[in-house]
């Protein structure tokens, strides 16, 4: 049986962390979020202007390590919230400082009214993995 975990990044607290537990609770899936070293911080406003400008520079900030080893895991979730029609820019230094190769990768996304790339994306720095049920 393969073994899976579901990876989520979640400024809010709001409907991608709420997704990566359902999507934990119907699957018995092992569980990890994706936190910035340096917490976003200020007025929503704020953080979307910075968001923003963050997506546009194709900037990656620093993120903590996870809490479990993703080489012991065979079918790996990743969820994000989208942010200006991507990913939020932690699940880019995510995907892109991990080696998913051999791994099957399921990507998800909430979003407020518009998906953008985001799947695209997520597919395009997600090197090595085969993908299957975006959502």
């Amino acid at each position: 049986m393969k073994k899976m975990l579901v990876v989520y990044y979640s400024w809010s607290n709001g409907n991608t962390k709420r997704i990566a537990e359902q999507l934990t609770n119907g699957t018995g899936a092992d569980i990890a979020r994706i936190e910035t070293t340096e917490p976003y911080s200020g007025s929503h406003e704020d953080v979307v202007e910075q968001g923003k400008r963050e997506v546009e520079a194709g900037f990656m900030p620093q993120i903590n390590p996870i809490s479990v080893n993703l080489a012991d895991y065979d079918v790996i979730a990743i969820g994000t919230p989208t942010w200006w029609y991507t990913m939020a820019p932690a699940v880019l230094t995510f995907l892109t400082t991990n080696d998913f190769t051999g791994k099957t990768v399921i990507p998800f996304m909430t979003n407020g009214g518009w998906p953008g790339h985001v799947i695209k994306d997520m597919e395009g720095n997600c090197k090595g993995a085969a993908f299957a049920h975006e959502m």
